[in-house]
């Protein structure tokens, strides 16, 4: 039975899936590299994603700059840091915890720019034998709700059902709903090319206010996920569009201003890209995910998407943002 979790990520969305454990009498400990943030958790918050807003039972949960004690004893370990130092900092863990075999989280969203997999994909091959278990947790969830404690409701993603409903169970709480997804592929292409869809989004919202447009689009960008990854993995599962990893996380992206990247769109709309990318000081996951969706879509030059490839072109610098919707005289 797991019983102690040991976070790699010290940042937003690391602390809102404490709390959850926390709540649940779990014990947590986070490994990160800011000291303040590290003081702020022992003290019973993270003061700079939630304010004073206190952790679930703050006695459970621990913060820690030292590797080697986050990793000391540890029944589970949930993966939260950015993806563009995820494969370092598992080779770190790698060397301290020698032949040992473990059950892992990922919570990371989007496509690896060197090997062009998805993550739950990098995780497993830089693993390896250390490797026992792992899901993705995808859905529609915003940090800074799940840390308030607001209903929320995501997928599991993985391959052993026993261990989604391990996890399932290590998390389910009056606030906080966990809902077993098989479909591993599938869910990942949706989750990642959400990214996507709502800078496009945002940057169409920032073009026209009117509100028909958005939801049009969604349903557009959704079905073309879908042909994304049906080509990508033909045995994906067709109804996974309707998951909670799909058209729910791209319903809750795609349509608010706390989503990063929907905000992102907006800002292109406004000053340009150039613009936008310089005023800009966190990661974009769904600006790396283009970029290396535009190698995909040129390699595979069958697959036709042109509400994506639209927006692809924009991020890549190929057509101007205000060209972006031309793709509709298409349709």
């Amino acid at each position: 039975m797991m019983q102690k979790i040991t976070f790699i990520g010290s940042g937003a969305w690391a602390s809102g899936l404490a709390t959850v454990l926390s709540k649940n009498n779990k014990k947590v400990t986070l490994w990160g590299i800011d000291q303040q943030e590290i003081s702020d958790i022992n003290n019973g918050m993270n003061t700079r994603y939630f304010g004073e807003t206190k952790f679930n039972n703050p006695q459970n949960v621990r913060a820690t700059a030292d590797l080697v004690e986050a990793l000391e004893d540890f029944d589970l370990l949930v993966l939260a840091v950015p993806t563009t130092v995820i494969v370092s900092v598992l080779n770190n863990i790698k060397k301290i915890i020698g032949d040992k075999k473990i059950n892992v989280i990922n919570v990371a969203k989007g496509i690896d720019g060197v090997s062009k997999q998805f993550f739950s994909k990098v995780i497993s091959d830089v693993l390896g034998k250390n490797l026992l278990n792992i899901c993705s947790l995808i859905g529609p969830s915003f940090a800074t709700e799940v840390f308030q404690n607001n209903l929320t409701i995501i997928n599991a993603v993985g391959k052993n059902e026993t261990f989604l409903s391990e996890i399932a169970d290590l998390f389910n709480n009056d606030t906080f709903k966990i809902v077993i997804n098989l479909d591993e592929k599938g869910s990942e292409v949706y989750s990642a090319l959400k990214n996507v869809l709502a800078i496009g989004i945002g940057i169409s919202s920032g073009l026209y206010s009117a509100k028909n447009l958005a939801p049009a689009l969604i349903s557009i960008g959704l079905k073309e996920v879908s042909v994304i990854a049906k080509k990508l993995y033909p045995n994906s599962n067709p109804l996974s569009g309707y998951e909670l990893a799909a058209i729910g996380d791209i319903v809750l992206t795609c349509l608010n201003t706390t989503s990063r990247n929907f905000s992102f769109g907006i800002e292109i709309a406004k000053n340009g890209l150039l613009s936008a990318l310089n005023s800009n000081t966190k990661t974009v996951e769904g600006y790396n995910t283009a970029k290396i969706l535009n190698q995909i879509l040129d390699e595979n030059n069958d697959i036709h998407v042109p509400f994506i490839q639209s927006i692809v072109d924009v991020l890549t610098g190929k057509q101007d943002h205000h060209n972006l919707l031309d793709f509709i005289d298409k349709l």
